[in-house]
């Protein structure tokens, strides 16, 4: 998966979200899925605290059991969620919970989901400029329509600050979903820079 993640601050109580990602079920071929995802965020707290609505775009390539290309599934997203970070030594940690509602073209769904991350420095207590870094997640996604679970995904990787606001990661992310289990490798990059 190629990601492109992006928080950019308007002022102290405002601030844009953004991603788009690129996934391949392999290395160079087989889209998987192209997710663009947006939105306006508030902070509560010292920029502790965020609440965001946002909307997201996704185009996903099925394929059938032989790898064949089969067809595109459109779908829209409107969503809220609500984003808490906090450090604690040099451990930095982030919270997400997040309510999607779910459009297709004819379908309607609901999901909830939960992530919680860790990011360490090698060295010292702060992740900045040339500095390395330990990354790990985990996020639970639950059907809420159907009051059931939907998937569950464990990143481990490393990072690195190419400036104070801008850093790459790549690792590894197991997705475990009702009837399958897949790996993926994941690359990863962070912009963090004000408007």
């Amino acid at each position: 998966w190629l990601v492109y993640l992006g928080n950019q601050k308007i002022n102290n109580k405002w601030n844009i979200q953004s991603d788009f990602q690129y996934r391949n079920y392999q290395l160079v071929e087989q889209r998987n899925q192209f997710l663009m995802r947006a939105g306006i965020g508030y902070n509560l707290k010292n920029q502790n605290h965020n609440l965001l609505l946002g909307a997201a775009y996704i185009a996903s390539d099925i394929y059938d059991g032989i790898n064949n290309y089969k067809t595109t599934k459109y779908e829209s997203r409107i969503y809220e969620q609500y984003f808490y970070k906090h450090r604690f030594n040099d451990l930095y940690l982030n919270h997400r919970v997040r309510l999607e509602e779910r459009f297709f073209p004819n379908e309607f769904g609901l999901r909830g989901r939960y992530f919680i991350s860790m990011q360490k420095p090698f060295k010292g207590k702060a992740i900045s400029r040339k500095s390395s870094y330990f990354s790990t997640y985990n996020e639970l996604f639950v059907d809420l329509k159907n009051a059931q679970f939907d998937r569950n995904r464990f990143y481990a990787g490393l990072g690195y600050g190419i400036t104070e606001q801008i850093r790459m990661e790549t690792g590894y992310m197991i997705q475990a979903q009702k009837n399958m289990s897949r790996g993926q490798l994941q690359i990863i990059l962070i912009n963090n820079l004000g408007l």
